[in-house]
């Protein structure tokens, strides 16, 4: 009886995830747009930075198009200095599931392609044919290696475009790469169909991420008079026929200890008027209101959300699975919220030769400068040459000294990222202040240097080799396309 029991249950949930008639697919994408914004809800660039790295089996185009956020001062890796002014955006995981039709026996070949307005994809698996204006420079016909300018200037009006064909979806046998890295596996513990690309990679999903030069659809500014949050459009481009909602927020603080307290906002629908005020909220919150319950339950009220906008149960949890670090521990103040499908499909089109229902559920994650960075900020301003040289000169004798004997595995963790410096030696005050400025602490010390320019940042981002360096234009390349 248990059997039957468990049975019926299997079959009401493949059920559920046919589409609409039973010869449609149910396609199901989930991703995340992040920004990082100023006190007047502009857009900083240079925030071409990952906190949860994907597995080396992950295509890419441009190894030091993203980097790791990892601890260790630029001055002992070599190369060019990676922060790229141009991106103020970060398209970070989206994955693309796929649910048969009932009753479904064998694959079926398919063809799905996803564009970039404004943006480079650069990280994909399986493998896909490939287009990036300006960065890709030749692709081998023969060996399918793609050259590429990582200097070059990255535009709104830029488009990139990755292409899977003939994928086998449904019944496919492609080779699943093996891993336990949190941040694959946590998207594979989905029920879904299973897919296999031409060249015999398999997956139970198409993964891909980008960086673009594009503005989140919501600016997040403080009052100067109140410190309110002032939640205002930014639809610059977009144009639709009807309203785009965004149906949930959340305001979210995680401080240095891991302490969360976050309120939901109300749902707004964005409006042609950017000076029109849409919503407001205090930035702070009461010594109450943080506790170690609040992760639990700002989970919960996403995953009600992801859901209700479109998601499986399992699809949401995949989702939130993968934030654990980045979103959930990082600290900082952050908006997060759901992005409007038709600002989704603008910047981001999809398409499947699948007779397909598609549903694309996105989180917008906006990260707030907040007075705590703008004070070590400050901190850093007011050094003086003479104490940033002694305390560069002490970590480089530190990591001289231990490095290579018995503090070599701690340096190393340091360099991997899995380590914070601190694990390896005293990080002198200056450093340290750096270091919590928090993931995109590059981004901000640049911009903040080039508002107020002082001897102190000048002198701190040259001695740590921060500096963003100055794109070069270059022509669009005819490729040959991927076989």
């Amino acid at each position: 009886m248990k059997a039957i029991s468990c049975l019926g249950v299997a079959l009401l949930l493949l059920s559920t995830r046919a589409g609409a008639e039973n010869n449609k697919w149910t396609v199901h994408e989930w991703g995340t747009f992040t920004s990082l914004q100023n006190e007047s809800g502009d857009a900083i660039g240079g925030i071409n930075t990952d906190d949860e790295p994907v597995p080396n089996f992950v295509h890419r185009i441009g190894y030091s198009l993203v980097l790791r956020n990892e601890q260790m001062p630029a001055f002992f890796s070599k190369g060019i200095v990676s922060c790229h002014p141009d991106v103020t955006m970060r398209l970070e995981t989206p994955v693309i599931y796929f649910h048969p039709p009932t009753p479904q026996t064998k694959a079926e070949a398919a063809t799905v392609s996803v564009k970039f307005r404004g943006g480079w994809l650069t990280e994909f698996f399986p493998n896909a044919d490939a287009d990036a204006p300006g960065l890709i420079t030749s692709i081998n016909p023969t060996n399918h290696q793609i050259s590429y300018n990582p200097s070059a200037a990255l535009h709104s009006s830029m488009e990139s475009k990755l292409e899977w064909d003939n994928l086998q979806i449904g019944g496919a046998s492609g080779k699943m790469p093996e891993t336990t890295d949190h941040v694959w596996t946590s998207p594979r513990a989905v029920q879904t169909a299973s897919i296999a690309a031409k060249n015999g990679e398999g997956e139970k999903f198409i993964f891909y991420r980008g960086i673009g030069h594009i503005d989140a659809p919501l600016k997040v500014s403080r009052d100067a008079s109140t410190g309110e949050l002032l939640f205002r459009s930014h639809l610059p481009e977009v144009h639709s026929a009807k309203p785009l909602v965004v149906r949930a927020m959340w305001l979210v603080e995680i401080q240095k200890g891991g302490a969360i307290a976050f309120r939901t906002l109300p749902s707004i629908s964005l409006d042609e008027n950017e000076r029109k005020i849409l919503a407001h909220t205090a930035p702070e919150f009461d010594y109450s209101d943080y506790n170690s319950g609040n992760l639990a339950k700002l989970r919960d009220s996403l995953e009600s959300a992801l859901v209700a906008d479109g998601l499986f149960k399992d699809e949401a949890e995949g989702l939130l699975n993968t934030w654990e670090a980045s979103y959930f521990k990082s600290p900082g103040l952050r908006v997060f919220f759901l992005v409007p499908r038709d600002w989704t499909d603008f910047y981001l089109p999809l398409q499947t030769s699948l007779n397909a229902d598609i549903n694309r559920v996105m989180v917008g994650r906006i990260e707030l400068v907040t007075p705590e960075q703008r004070k070590n900020l400050a901190k850093i301003s007011a050094l003086s040459p003479s104490q940033i040289q002694n305390d560069a000169q002490l970590i480089q004798k530190d990591f001289s000294s231990s490095a290579m004997g018995s503090g070599a595995q701690k340096w190393q963790q340091v360099a991997s990222g899995t380590q914070p410096l601190s694990s390896a030696m005293s990080v002198p005050s200056s450093y340290q202040a750096y270091l919590d400025l928090g993931r995109f602490r590059n981004a901000l010390i640049v911009d903040q240097a080039k508002c107020h320019p002082t001897v102190g940042l000048t002198n701190f981002i040259a001695t740590y080799r921060l500096q963003m360096f100055k794109p070069t234009e270059t022509l669009p390349t005819k490729l040959t396309q991927l076989n």
